[in-house]
């Protein structure tokens, strides 16, 4: 481990309030301008390894509410009762199946924390976050109730324009939004779509 990750006074204070990951206090910076997620809600975590989000989202949403994580790694188990697992590419997963069995109606929130394996190479790089959006996108669209709002990391790139112009498309506002969680040094931001068009 770096020193520079040992210093991150993120990364302590993760450790510290038993937070499995620095990236709690992105998703704790977002909820406080702009509230998504409400208690009793049904919200889905695309990519939620090592399991930070779903810390937050259950202390969120509460009893009343459920979480749904969905990574293609193995994920250790959390002792909330309303998370629920589930190991899958999520290339590979029916978006109509996984609402049927956990949110009919459809997911209040939608958030995806995924950083796509970057190469350096602007070509592949942009490529890969090209692919890992449309995969991304196919949830909002099938499994994301009218209303309902998304949350997405996101990367200054030659794409993050066409990405920012399509959510345009599908939610009445989309911010963009850096946490101070985020380090300065990264081209990392999020995206934060709220009120989901017909």
């Amino acid at each position: 481990m770096s020193k520079f990750i040992l210093r991150d006074k993120y990364f302590q204070k993760a450790k510290q309030d038993g937070y499995r990951a620095r990236s709690v206090f992105k998703l704790k910076e977002i909820q406080g301008k702009f509230n998504p997620v409400k208690r009793g809600d049904k919200v889905l975590d695309l990519g939620c390894a090592p399991g930070s989000f779903l810390q937050v989202l259950s202390e969120i949403t509460g009893p009343e509410g459920i979480v749904i994580g969905i990574d293609i790694l193995s994920i250790n188990p959390l002792p909330q009762k309303n998370v629920i697992l589930i190991q899958q590419d999520i290339r590979q997963t029916d978006v109509s199946d996984l609402c049927a069995k956990h949110a009919p109606d459809g997911f209040n929130v939608i958030t995806c924390d995924i950083s796509p394996n970057l190469s350096g190479i602007r070509e592949v790089d942009d490529r890969n976050m090209g692919e890992l959006y449309d995969a991304v996108r196919g949830f909002v669209v099938k499994g994301l109730k009218t209303g309902g709002h998304f949350i997405l990391k996101a990367f200054y790139s030659d794409n993050f324009k066409d990405i920012k112009s399509d959510l345009t498309s599908v939610f009445k506002t989309v911010s963009v939004f850096k946490p101070a969680a985020s380090r300065s040094i990264s081209s990392e931001t999020y995206l934060v779509g709220i009120g989901k068009k017909r």
